[in-house]
């Protein structure tokens, strides 16, 4: 399954913030630097009310991600549109014409969320909310989107995926031993 280049960044740009440590003002500064590149705004200094910010986003992503339903997923997903006030643009900036979400010279934490907010929204009512899953491995809960064609994936990384196999053949072998 292909999702279209931009909105697979943005989405990608979102499970990458649910995935991160924004509680910590370290983690968030290290979010924004990494992909600076999204920011049309130069000054990238985040003030507390910023990470604060991000650490809500963060989580309004996460409980979409969570919905148990596709009622709730709405809901879930309005509510993170709703603070992130979207203003879709086509801009050709970089050569390739696309949409922006947010102004040029927004505020830093305008632009992610209206960013990550479009990114989910445009998979979720595209391909369903199942494309979004919380790795299964008991000790992730990493966000993760899922391409395959069959919507069966499970864990975030083969890395869990291969823990996760290696410790239940563990188990087996353990249980068999006398």
């Amino acid at each position: 399954m292909e999702y279209d280049t931009y909105s697979a960044e943005a989405l990608q740009l979102a499970v990458d913030l649910a995935n991160t440590d924004v509680a910590s003002r370290a983690s968030a500064e290290e979010y924004i630097r990494v992909n600076a590149e999204w920011f049309t705004c130069r000054d990238l200094r985040l003030s507390d009310a910023d990470v604060a910010d991000i650490g809500d986003l963060a989580r309004k992503i996460r409980s979409v991600v969570e919905s148990g339903s596709d009622d709730e997923a709405v809901t879930r997903l309005n509510t993170l549109l709703d603070c992130c006030s979207p203003v879709p643009r086509a801009t050709n900036h970089d050569g390739e014409l696309h949409l922006h979400y947010s102004p040029d010279g927004a505020p830093i934490v305008d632009h992610l969320g209206a960013t990550v907010a479009m990114g989910m929204a445009h998979v979720v009512c595209k391909y369903g909310r199942e494309r979004l899953g919380i790795c299964a491995a008991g000790d992730c809960a990493d966000v993760f989107v899922d391409t395959s064609r069959n919507k069966s994936r499970r864990y975030c990384s083969e890395t869990c995926a291969s823990r996760t196999t290696v410790s239940a053949y563990r188990a087996r072998q353990r249980a068999q031993t006398p």
